[in-house]
């Protein structure tokens, strides 16, 4: 477990940068999913990319980002990428391409972060690090960018109780004050779990031997010979451990926090790894954005704080919770205040 309470680390700006709605009806009437699994779900859309790449979505976000904090990309020191899936090319360096189209000089350090859907989180809280470690950094941009496009990943059925949205999202970081104060991140993780996404299928020489992507079967694999109810409460576990070790280096309490944004799961899915688990009601969360572009892979998080700032639904002292959960498994938690 590593946990940590930051100072002068400030959220400068947030966005998102979305496709068009597909929505389940739609979805259902082109059998790419039956009917029953949306009345569990309740997903009501997802955001679908018919032209744009992951980082292209990506490239997006930042700019918008980059142009709501007011600051120049001159100061941008540092960029982190995360993902989950494809990026639209084999073989290449994704963050070096988002430095170019956004930030456009060689003073930055940028890297790509995988830790899958826990990956924004993650790099936030690199991010912070680095801003603390290194002042001379100046601005920090997060950015991530998915796209889970058919046929090699059937968005609406490769998992069961949620559907993947494609986005790109983008967070401005620095050490100058700004609309929200980081005041403590905590990570752990179970890497006990990380074979309910591999299962029990061989490793290949490279990408597409497999066909479409079925993370169903892969976690049926996994639990082969396994108790499903060990597994349900090792991840409980993670995430209520993780989320209580942030809450007590913020000296908060979840109840008082103004908005909980967890992972955008569909409604069943995100009570039973989620809501219950933390004692909270879905009315604190970001329910209705997620059931409308549903799981956008590395990026709801950032997603969620980009809405919360363009509805001006903070008050000065208000504070959210920003639960992180990844394949792997692991968790970052993170509490902001709105200053």
């Amino acid at each position: 477990m590593g946990q940590v309470r930051w100072d002068d680390i400030y959220v400068q700006s947030a966005a998102a940068e979305y496709g068009e709605l597909q929505t389940s009806e739609e979805a259902v009437a082109r059998g790419l999913l039956p009917a029953g699994e949306i009345e569990l779900s309740r997903q009501r859309s997802v955001s679908v990319s018919t032209g744009r790449s992951a980082p292209e979505l990506a490239v997006a976000a930042a700019r918008t980002a980059l142009a709501r904090s007011g600051l120049p990309a001159r100061e941008v020191g540092l960029l982190v990428h995360a993902d989950c899936w494809y990026q639209g090319l084999d073989f290449w360096n994704t963050a070096a391409y988002v430095q170019d189209q956004v930030v456009g000089h060689g003073d930055c350090v940028a890297y790509e972060l995988r830790q899958m859907s826990n990956g924004g989180m993650s790099a936030l809280e690199n991010a912070a690090a680095r801003l603390t470690a290194i002042p001379g950094t100046g601005a920090a941009l997060v950015t991530t960018g998915d796209r889970f496009a058919g046929p090699a990943f059937p968005r609406w059925s490769t998992d069961r109780g949620l559907a993947f949205g494609d986005a790109g999202t983008a967070l401005v970081l620095s050490r100058t004050p700004g609309p929200l104060r980081l005041i403590a991140t905590a990570s752990f993780s179970q890497p006990m779990l990380e074979g309910l996404h591999r299962g029990d299928e061989p490793f290949r020489a490279g990408p597409g031997e497999a066909g479409p992507l079925d993370l169903v079967a892969r976690k049926k694999g996994f639990l082969r010979g396994r108790a499903q109810e060990e597994v349900t409460a090792r991840n409980e576990r993670g995430m209520v451990s993780a989320v209580k070790s942030c809450l007590a280096q913020a000296g908060g309490d979840i109840h008082e926090m103004a908005a909980v944004i967890v992972p955008f799961f569909g409604a069943r899915l995100s009570q039973l790894q989620c809501l219950g688990p933390l004692g909270i009601r879905p009315e604190v969360t970001l329910e209705e954005l997620a059931l409308t572009v549903g799981h956008l892979g590395a990026g709801d998080q950032a997603a969620g704080l980009a809405r919360l700032l363009e509805d001006d639904g903070l008050s000065t002292g208000d504070r959210v919770l920003l639960v992180g959960v990844g394949a792997g498994f692991n968790w970052t938690c993170a509490v902001m205040e709105r200053s």
